[in-house]
């Protein structure tokens, strides 16, 4: 089995490539081509020697939506010297539908990170806004019209539906579904990583940037639409209390209110005089110069009516501006796992009067691969603790309360204690992906196929439209169809 791994920046090297090589002898499968920016050479061609793999290369300049000619035919080309079965799309979500598009014409699977795509200027821009889900329909039809042809897996990587613990968290919901018939009332989830960059660095830093027009939502903001409609969707269809629209509201804050938020002085203070030399512009500029640039935060709210009556209200807040171990003024290398970044994530999830579902996932240290103490407490690397709070009397459970921890759920899904869970969670995906294309996982099995991803999808577009009519000073409501 042949893969082509398209984008093999810090994510790639930490979850993909060291999964397809755990892999091999399972599945038989080879890393074939691998493709890049031209910019990255260097780095690239000493990251697969050091792990001993020899990938056909081809090295590309930096494009966006439209892929260039000679691009594609180089592509191509690479394609049928090294007969391949899928693609790993791991790049800049602006080039996801190009690059998916070319897979869907070579008739091969594809596994693609999240976000389905963005778009430049998202956070500024209608159209731009719009054209999210006008991407997402684009590869839907192109995907429905080689399945008529050949069967094939489009897949997105959202691990959360992998995770042991959200699956658990699933299996809870159905249980009070399936004795009171009640669906998911309310949905709150709050995700914050701490990613703190410095002004000047929000113009020269690209990777998890601001400098496109898009932010956190793009980022990493995906996961939770997706996991919020998953959840609530399921459960749904076991009731079949459904909804049939949605209404978004969201707000943004952008660098303009982290410039209001810390100023110059209060940099200089933290960083010493050499904050000001570090900085290659000074403070106005920096506001006019950041005016456009994307989101740190954003909060939403959706409201999920069934013919005309509110039925369920979700509260997404995602935050890079938040708690952060970053403590000096020159940014680490790595601006994936490191660099201060850690995680926060809270969910509250209420079935009605029967069941409240928290889960609470709180790390205190940036470095990942350092172990101190016990990893599944607060504060640990893999600390993840769901509280159950359930209406015994009438559920018929013994107490009131279950607290579930992330060592018993790494046991009975018998994951390695020693590694991050969520990366485990990812490699569960490549697994279903494999698997899928060795005939051992019928369709109806599949996890994250994109025809699933409809509704995620209008969320996250939504969420930027609704910003963008508010900055414009429209109505800022945007309502769509849920069937």
């Amino acid at each position: 089995m042949k893969i082509a791994v398209i984008g093999i920046g810090p994510h790639a090297r930490r979850v993909y490539v060291p999964a397809l090589q755990r892999l091999r002898e399972r599945f038989g499968v080879e890393v074939a081509l691998v493709v890049e920016l031209e910019a990255k050479e260097s780095e690239v061609r000493a990251f697969l020697a050091a792990r001993e793999l020899r990938p056909e290369l081809l090295f590309v300049k930096p494009f966006q939506q439209h892929m260039p000619e000679d691009v594609r035919a180089a592509l191509s080309r690479a394609a049928r010297r090294e007969p391949l079965d899928g693609v790993i799309i791991a790049t800049e979500p602006l080039s996801h539908r190009a690059y998916a598009e070319w897979a869907l014409e070579e008739r091969l699977h594809i596994l693609m990170d999240k976000p389905v795509t963005t778009r430049e200027n998202a956070a500024t821009e209608l159209p731009q806004a719009v054209g999210i889900y006008g991407d997402y329909e684009a590869l839907l039809s192109a995907h429905g019209r080689l399945q008529k042809e050949k069967q094939t897996l489009f897949s997105i990587n959202v691990q959360r539906r992998f995770h042991p613990g959200f699956q658990r968290v699933m299996e809870l919901l159905k249980e009070i579904a399936e004795r009171t018939n009640c669906p998911i009332t309310s949905l709150q989830s709050s995700h914050a990583d701490g990613q703190w960059r410095l002004p000047s660095e929000m113009i020269t830093l690209g990777y998890h940037g601001y400098n496109e027009g898009y932010g956190k939502v793009s980022h990493s903001g995906y996961h939770f639409f997706d996991l919020a409609w998953w959840l609530y969707q399921t459960v749904a269809s076991l009731t079949g209390k459904q909804a049939d629209f949605a209404e978004v509201f969201s707000s943004f804050q952008g660098p303009g209110g982290y410039l209001r938020q810390l100023d110059t002085g209060d940099h200089e203070r933290l960083f010493g005089p050499e904050y000001r030399n570090s900085q290659a512009h000074d403070e106005e500029s920096l506001k006019q110069r950041l005016r456009d640039y994307g989101e740190l935060d954003a909060f939403s709210t959706i409201r999920l009516l069934e013919e005309g009556e509110s039925v369920c209200h979700l509260s997404i807040n995602l935050l890079h501006n938040s708690f952060s171990r970053r403590d000096r003024l020159q940014p680490g290398k790595n601006l994936y796992k490191g660099n201060g970044r850690v995680k926060h994530e809270h969910h509250s999830i209420q079935q009605g009067p029967f069941q409240n579902i928290q889960v609470h996932s709180y790390q205190s240290r940036a470095e990942h691969d350092e172990r101190s103490g016990d990893e599944h407490a607060v504060g640990g690397n893999n600390h993840f603790d769901i509280h159950v709070f359930r209406n015994s009397g009438l559920t018929g459970d013994a107490r009131p309360l279950e607290i579930i921890r992330m060592g018993e759920l790494e046991e009975q899904a018998g994951y390695d204690s020693e590694r991050l869970a969520t990366e485990q969670a990812k490699e569960a995906v490549v697994v279903e992906f494999l698997q899928f294309i060795r005939g051992e996982l019928p369709r109806e099995r599949v996890r994250s196929s994109i025809e699933e991803h409809r509704v995620p999808v209008r969320l996250m577009s939504s969420v930027y439209a609704s910003h963008v009519l508010q900055r414009s000073g429209g109505n800022p409501i945007v309502g769509f169809a849920l069937r």
